[in-house]
């Protein structure tokens, strides 16, 4: 199984996905995916191939996938000056997927369990993925919601940790998919009957493939849910700190409802104890980790600890 325990500086080892060679043309087929968002010149295609052949060859197995979303974005950047070449595609995600929020709010409302319907809608939600995807039907992403049951189901869980809750540490993924998981806050403190304390929303810093950003999460509106508190993550090169920084593990121990949206973050946190996961699995890696097929939806809890 393609793992690595990494040790955080809160003083205990966690497990997370490592790097294997499936990951290498998978990561050469994103790159050339964003340089043709970046650039119509091939020859630019060509150098950003070349750029990511030249780091893959001297890549450390013992990294995380997630560490390669990165070297994309400094190459696309380096070859073309593009900064952030999904930047029509999420503002264009997040407009189809508001869009669609009345037919997902009525789906919600109508169902026997709004909030296990909620849970459906936000996985189903993680398939908005331009690293992944050439193109994203969203229209299919509903359609996937309503006739898949999760493949990992630890809804009970869940369902009693929303109810009980006081403080919630929400890590996103990618825009428009945030559309989803402001329905599904929405429904959570629907359930609850009563606000969080606090709602702590996680984004990426900077452009990341197509992840949202500050800029993003007001686009759609979640920087108005009550409570919100907004602390984003990225290289740790800049302000915002790495995901497994000291400080990110502090937000984390702060929190007691943690729910990490999306591959990446399951891949840098794969056990981290007494939290959740909602994805699409579309990774052959990441489906074979969990042991379910692909496109399978996930509500995965992982366990506190035992000392």
């Amino acid at each position: 199984m393609p793992r690595i325990l990494i040790f955080l500086e809160r003083g205990r080892f966690e497990e997370m996905l490592k790097i294997r060679p499936d990951c290498i043309p998978c990561t050469l087929s994103s790159a050339l995916r964003m340089a043709r968002r970046a650039s119509s010149d091939p020859e630019q295609h060509k150098q950003v191939v070349q750029i990511m052949t030249q780091r893959l060859a001297h890549i450390s197995w013992n990294e995380s996938p997630f560490e390669l979303a990165f070297t994309i974005q400094e190459a696309v950047f380096k070859v073309t000056g593009i900064r952030d070449p999904y930047s029509e595609v999420k503002k264009e995600s997040n407009r189809d997927a508001l869009e669609l929020y009345p037919k997902m709010k009525k789906l919600i409302s109508n169902s026997k369990n709004p909030l296990e319907t909620a849970a459906k809608l936000a996985a189903a939600g993680n398939s908005i993925d331009f690293g992944v995807y050439s193109e994203v039907d969203l229209d299919s992403v509903i359609v996937k919601a309503e006739r898949l049951e999760f493949a990992i189901k630890d809804f009970d869980e869940f369902e009693k940790r929303v109810k009980g809750a006081e403080k919630l540490l929400y890590f996103l993924d990618n825009a428009g998919e945030i559309v989803f998981d402001k329905l599904l806050i929405e429904t959570m403190l629907e359930f609850r009957g009563s606000r969080f304390r606090e709602i702590t929303l996680v984004p990426k810093e900077e452009p990341l493939l197509n992840d949202a950003t500050i800029a993003d999460v007001q686009e759609v509106g979640l920087n108005k849910l009550p409570s919100v508190v907004i602390k984003p993550i990225g290289s740790g090169r800049k302000r915002a700190p790495y995901p497994r920084s000291r400080e990110v593990s502090d937000w984390i121990k702060e929190h007691d409802l943690v729910i990490f949206k999306g591959q990446g973050n399951l891949e840098l946190f794969l056990d981290e104890p007494d939290t959740f996961f909602i994805l699409v699995a579309k990774c052959p890696i990441i489906a074979e980790v969990l042991g379910i097929p692909r496109e399978s939806l996930v509500l995965r809890y992982s366990p506190p600890s035992k000392t």
